[in-house]
Order: C-alpha cells, then sequence, then structure tokens
C-alpha cells in the first residue's frame, strides 16, 4: 500500500513539474474560424438553419443559425481540403451550396427561394441528420 501511495505522489509530482512521463501528448492544431450569417428574403436573418460542412469525404461538421442568422465552425486547418464545401438547408428555401474557397466571412450567405424548394419535412429530416457529423 505504501508502495502504491508513493509512486502515485511521485506520478503527481512529475506532472507538476511537467515532466509527464507519458509519451502521448498533442500537437496544437492551427484553428481557422469560419462564420457566416444567413439571409433570407429582403435580407432577413434566418435563425435555425441547417448548416453542413463537408470537409472531405465522410468528414462534415454542422453548425445550426441562431437568432441573427449567424454560424461558426473552428476547423483545423489540416481537414479543409480544396472540394471542402457548405450545405445550407431551410424549409421554403433552395438547397444553398457553396465553396469554402468562395465563402467570405464578412459577406452574408443569401438564400433564394429559385430553385428546388425544401419542403418542411425534408427540412427537418436534414436537421436530424447532420447531428451525426464529426464537430
Amino acid at each position: 500500500m505504501t508502495l502504491v501511495l508513493f509512486v502515485s505522489c511521485k506520478f503527481g509530482e512529475n506532472k507538476k513539474n511537467g515532466n509527464n512521463t507519458d509519451e502521448s501528448f498533442t500537437i496544437p492544431q492551427e484553428l481557422r474560424t469560419i462564420q457566416g450569417t444567413v439571409l433570407g428574403e429582403r435580407k432577413k436573418k434566418i435563425a435555425f438553419a441547417a448548416v453542413k460542412l463537408y470537409l472531405d469525404d465522410g468528414d462534415c461538421m454542422s453548425a445550426y443559425t441562431d437568432d441573427n442568422g449567424f454560424f461558426e465552425f473552428k476547423v483545423d486547418e489540416l481537414r479543409i481540403k480544396d472540394q471542402s464545401h457548405f450545405e445550407i438547408v431551410y424549409k421554403g428555401y433552395a438547397e444553398h451550396l457553396l465553396s469554402i474557397r468562395n465563402h467570405d466571412n464578412s459577406k452574408p450567405i443569401i438564400l433564394s427561394k429559385k430553385g428546388k424548394v425544401i419542403p418542411a419535412a425534408d427540412y427537418h429530416v436534414f436537421y436530424e441528420s447532420i447531428k451525426s457529423c464529426n464537430n
């Protein structure tokens, strides 16, 4: 029992002094903040729009706009690829696809009613399905 106590105290002391003997450590990642505001007709802010960020095949992140139509992602730069893009869905508007390369954080994303408009049921399915994306 004394040996266990001594070893655990010694390990805790090494951690305090920065001498962590654990070989696994994390390298700081460069995070990029990607944000935007989603607007609809007459530049009205859209709350609860579902935003899916496709980073690569099988790698995605999800967000939902707040009451001001605002969303934000913090993404490791290494996960962003040339084909990375957004898919933004809200009921009563057409699906909006946008490449990260063409996205400017300071400019709003404006949804349109031109094209195939998303019915409420499809919006709810998409809204729920993107929760499974890795964040």
